[in-house]
């Protein structure tokens, strides 16, 4: 399980409710659960909004995923990676798994077909990025990452 979608899920969970205010989401994560300072509940926020797996609408974050659905382990606490920058491609997987409803591996696999149907003469990021077209993902903040990855490589 991913562990962003362990700490998005935690509020939500803990407030049995399927939307949340800004200011509630990053208090519960600041305040009723002491997992972080404000400011880093912010930045989860603003990373769990960019990986699609919550939406902002008008005031109010909602989940994109079964909140239900996820289990939390008990006496789960995050670890600094939740705050470390995800790969292009590892955004895509999470962002496909959001919108698809399918687990990261399933995923994966499904990038994988994609790309050996190509032959595999597409680079992996590319396969995600046109599979994440199909599924309906808002992919024009991520293109320009994965552009600018094969620019610098020339």
């Amino acid at each position: 399980m991913d562990e962003l979608k362990l700490v998005v899920a935690s509020p939500f969970k803990k407030k049995a409710t399927s939307s949340l205010s800004i200011k509630d989401f990053e208090f519960a994560l600041s305040f009723d659960l002491k997992w972080m300072a404000p400011d880093l509940a912010s930045k989860v926020r603003d990373k769990a909004i960019s990986s699609r797996l919550l939406r902002l609408e008008g005031d109010r974050l909602i989940p994109s995923f079964a909140v239900d659905k996820i289990e939390i382990p008990h006496g789960f606490r995050p670890s600094g990676n939740v705050f470390a920058e995800k790969s292009p491609i590892e955004e895509l997987i999470t962002m496909i798994s959001a919108k698809s409803g399918k687990s990261e591996k399933e995923t994966i696999a499904g990038i994988n077909t994609l790309q050996e149907r190509f032959g595999d003469l597409v680079d992996i990021e590319i396969a995600a990025l046109i599979l994440a077209k199909e599924k309906g993902c808002d992919i024009e903040g991520i293109y320009q990452k994965v552009y600018d990855k094969f620019m610098d490589n020339d």
